[in-house]
């Protein structure tokens, strides 16, 4: 017990602890963004089994979508937020339209509060940007990949916690009890410092060991010559020679265009994959598969494995590079939706036949979502904190995940609409094309950025080497990490 206490004391020490409890906190946000998503899926199936609402599909598919809409206002807002008042305000500020809009949807006595809450939860969702750019600032190139899977894990647990309450209880409860996490978010982020990057910005490069970027720097890294180096790099982007470039330089600059045109690409293909239109629509689903058993329980158990996955897919990226995990996420993807599509459309021709096989579209669904966590899922989010510069990052993140989430609310509100014009087979492939397609964009197109730092992503694009300097943040910090894990191991 005291050689636990001793290891776990060194994990805080040296900076780890206080990086993952960061991160944590940090990207708490997204258990109220997951429960965001997946609430559509448990409040449609009782909204239509209510005496109180007569709720038509048409107004159905609104409230899903309008779940959607409004996140790239919430991501504009966020990008905002984050480059003026910084990443941590901006991240707590988020948690009052979740707050807003979680009271309205579940104290909303007609349809029109339930249109107006799902709009706000639907801001505060898209919100995310200050999230992913401050994990980024504060994580190493060893430590980044990790800390920044933390925000698919909490959604995934904020999607299956949906699923299970929906299954027990009302949706009403559900909305009321969902407020509890935009208060922890809120509260968590105000005891901990802002992002060093910020801090530097704020203060044009000028820092001294009393500034609050020193202190914040020292408060992750624990080590006062790390901090020093790490400053001095911070300082020689922030400084007089970045602040004289024009707008047209920066955001038109080639380490500015080409990952967002790279990032649109993966989102738009991330979209049209089918991930989010299943997220949305699970109970429905399920239903159109003719599945044998709950809905409901098909869907906490696939909520189930996407959870578990996302905790893969966690360990996996300290291992694997990001353009590895996309193909083989995206593979799978294509496999698994291949094989579902050809069995309903098998059925669709011959009605008359008795089904053999009637868990298959189960198991096609599962092992869908199982791939798609390993990868396509939650890398293309945890890029946007990775690949733009930093006199740009939060703007351009904003406006990547507002597009992204776009292309979320398009396809989950034509969702119904193909399904009516090419049936359910048709949909399914349609789907496996996207699948197909991101396959190839992610071996042929998409670059690889783990093992990099930020400086090293930015001068890729720029199409030079490196920048020589001070070595990044915390090496001294990933050595002291590589020895926690060495002792610990022993």
């Amino acid at each position: 017990m005291r050689a636990l206490s001793g290891q776990l004391d060194k994990f805080w020490n040296f900076g780890v602890g206080r990086m993952v409890l960061a991160a944590f906190c940090a990207h708490s946000v997204s258990i109220s963004i997951g429960i965001t998503q997946g609430y559509s899926a448990i409040w449609l199936p009782q909204l239509n089994a209510s005496a109180d609402f007569n709720v038509t599909s048409e107004q159905s598919s609104w409230l899903a979508s309008l779940g959607a809409v409004t996140n790239p206002i919430g991501g504009v807002c966020s990008g905002v937020l984050a480059q003026t008042l910084g990443r941590r305000r901006s991240i707590q500020i988020s948690s009052v339209p979740f707050l807003i809009g979680w009271l309205l949807i579940g104290l909303g006595p007609t349809i029109d509060w339930l249109y107006v809450g799902r709009l706000i939860t639907g801001i505060a969702a898209g919100m995310s940007t200050a999230s992913f750019t401050y994990v980024g600032e504060i994580a190493t190139p060893a430590t980044r990949g990790f800390l920044q899977s933390l925000s698919p894990i909490s959604a995934s647990f904020g999607i299956l916690l949906t699923y299970v309450l929906g299954y027990l209880i009302s949706w009403r409860t559900i909305a009321l009890i969902s407020t509890s996490f935009a208060v922890f978010s809120a509260v968590s982020m105000q005891l901990l410092p802002d992002s060093p990057a910020h801090l530097i910005k704020v203060h044009r490069g000028v820092v001294s060991q009393g500034a609050d970027a020193f202190k914040a720097q020292l408060f992750f890294s624990r080590n006062v010559a790390a901090t020093e180096q790490e400053i001095r790099q911070m300082q020689q982007g922030s400084g007089p020679k970045g602040a004289e470039k024009s707008l047209r330089e920066l955001y038109l600059s080639p380490e500015t265009v080409k990952p967002f045109v790279l990032l649109v690409g993966l989102f738009l293909l991330q979209e049209l994959s089918g991930i989010y239109s299943l997220l949305f629509y699970a109970v429905q689903f399920f239903g159109e598969t003719n599945l044998k058993i709950n809905d409901y329980v098909s869907s906490i158990m696939v909520g189930s494995i996407r959870f578990a996955m996302s905790i893969v897919c966690a360990l996996l990226i300290q291992r694997v590079g990001r353009k590895t995990l996309c193909s083989f996420s995206s593979f799978g993807m294509t496999l698994s939706v291949l094989i579902l599509g050809l069995y309903i459309k098998y059925y669709e021709i011959n009605a008359d036949e008795e089904r053999i096989l009637t868990l298959l579209p189960l198991f096609c669904i599962i092992f869908n979502v199982l791939f798609s966590m390993i990868g396509m899922l939650p890398i293309p989010w945890i890029l946007v904190g990775e690949m733009f510069p930093l006199r740009v990052r939060p703007i351009m993140a904003g406006v990547v995940i507002a597009i992204a989430q776009c292309f979320i609310f398009i396809c989950v509100k034509l969702y119904n609409n193909m399904i009516d014009v090419l049936g359910f087979s048709g949909t399914i492939f349609t789907f496996f094309a996207a699948s197909a397609l991101t396959m190839l964009y992610a071996k042929y197109v998409l670059p690889e950025t783990r093992g990099k730092s930020l400086d090293e992503i930015e001068a890729h694009f720029r199409g030079a080497g490196p920048e020589k300097g001070p070595a990044h943040l915390g090496r001294g910090f990933d050595n002291a990490a590589f020895t926690i894990e060495t002792e610990m191991a022993r």
